[in-house]
């Protein structure tokens, strides 16, 4: 955890904490968090700024994950300018709590200049992990237009890995990989 109070220079560092003991005092979930002071992190710790250089949040490990980035790979022996890509972005970070509140989904369509395709068919959703596709039953699904709302049901058997959300339309698909962590 970074707790801290105001930074008042870009050179500052807050305080990290490393979450060290946790009592229940009482079964309305009411706890005691004991902290030993860590260090802060530049590598893996993230200070998240407004437009002003305001101090938003503070995310303690916030570039730790088991998702590797994948760069984008334009072949050029195809007709690019002619083809539709599409892309599938998250809310938040790749990750997606077992029985926690939903991740919002959007797919967006572009040309092949980059331009948005604003009326494009959306398609079908769909969810697996370890390449093998998941039951919708798994999942409490709300669909809206481009967007798809999902809660993810499972137990914590599937901590650790890696949903891929995948979203096929006619003529073009494209996935997210989403890390499952527990509530």
């Amino acid at each position: 955890m970074i707790i801290d109070s105001k930074l008042y220079n870009y050179d500052s560092e807050p305080r990290a904490w490393l979450i060290s003991k946790i009592n229940r005092i009482s079964p309305d979930g009411i706890a005691r968090i004991t902290l030993a002071q860590d260090t802060f992190d530049q590598h893996n710790d993230y200070i998240e700024r407004d437009s002003d250089g305001n101090i938003i949040g503070m995310w303690a490990n916030y570039f730790n994950s088991n998702i590797e980035p994948t760069p984008v790979i334009i072949d050029e022996d195809s007709n690019y300018y002619s083809s539709i890509t599409s892309t599938i972005t998250c809310s938040g970070k790749p990750q997606i709590k077992i029985g926690g509140s939903a991740k919002t989904f959007t797919v967006k369509y572009y040309d092949g200049y980059g331009e948005e395709i604003i009326n494009h068919e959306v398609g079908g959703w769909f969810f697996s992990i370890d390449d093998e596709r998941m039951p919708n039953t798994l999942f409490n699904l709300t669909l809206d237009s481009n967007k798809v709302k999902v809660k993810f049901l499972g137990d914590d058997s599937y901590i650790g890995k890696i949903l891929t959300v995948t979203n096929t339309s006619n003529d073009v698909s494209s996935s997210i990989d989403i890390e499952i962590i527990p509530l």
